[in-house]
């Protein structure tokens, strides 16, 4: 099936939902939440566990694994906010969706997410492997790395971590099978994530397994900074993912038909 068609189809799909069964459009933005969440989680175990005997390799080897959270959201239907910015947003530019609609579908998309975060980190915060996380947890660093960052620097490194998440997202409606959507989303996502970059969903997943783990929190963790970072890395992905991919993509294959994708 062709980009449009993709695209097309799904924001008719998740428009629809939305209006039709808005429980089971909630439920299925838990579920991302949810599945970044354990995949967040499981990235920074291993992680911080090769840190230990390599230091300095944690990081690197967290960017890798991040991804399979983002490739479970993808393969099993589950609605993430910041990947529905780049659909609606193609949707809008093409006039499949107002704008009102498209951000209320943002608006749920984001809430329910944090709600699915919320649930498996408090949940991990009694597991073994999670609970009584130190300060020097590879995880706590990079939520204090997160929390000490300029408002400017999150709004442009923001823009850029959607902008790479979607890269993924398009790229996957191009694959296949689920082989070819794997070896697509779990690189790309590497990227964002080797850089340090602003992602909404992933940052509710980060702060709130620090949140519900560590003991004590990160000296930058207060309330003020948790909800700057959230606000502005927020409005950073719209533009980044949402007008940058989906409304530049939108607007090339409103051209000639040849180069269309």
């Amino acid at each position: 099936m062709a980009l449009n068609d993709s695209i097309a189809a799904a924001v008719k799909k998740k428009t629809q939902l939305l209006e039709t069964s808005p429980s089971r459009f909630a439920v299925r933005a838990i579920l991302a939440g949810a599945y970044l969440t354990l995949g967040t989680a499981f990235a920074g175990v291993v992680g911080n566990a090769v840190d230990k005997h390599v230091p300095g390799l944690g990081a690197p080897v967290f960017a890798l694994l991040f991804g399979i959270g983002l490739f479970a959201i993808v393969i099993l239907g589950a609605e993430l906010a910041t990947s529905n910015m780049m659909y609606m947003v193609y949707g809008v530019v093409q006039r499949r969706v107002g704008w009102g609609k498209g951000l209320w579908l943002l608006v749920v998309s984001t809430v329910f997410n944090l709600v699915g975060a919320a649930l498996v980190a408090l949940a991990l915060g009694y597991s073994a492997k999670m609970g009584h996380m130190d300060p020097s947890h590879l995880l706590a660093t990079i939520v204090e790395g997160k929390l000490n960052k300029s408002t400017g620097g999150l709004l442009i490194e923001a823009l850029l971590a959607n902008f790479v998440v979607n890269m993924a997202i398009v790229g996957a409606l191009f694959a296949k099978d689920l082989g070819s959507k794997f070896l697509v989303i779990v690189p790309i996502i590497a990227i964002f994530v080797g850089l340090s970059l602003e992602h909404v969903v992933a940052n509710f997943c980060l702060m709130l397994l620090v949140l519900f783990a560590s003991d004590p929190l990160p000296a930058a963790m207060t309330l003020g900074a948790v909800a700057e970072n959230w606000v502005m890395v927020w409005l950073g992905n719209l533009i980044g993912g949402g007008v940058l991919m989906g409304g530049v993509y939108a607007w090339l294959n409103q051209g000639p038909g040849e180069y269309r994708d």
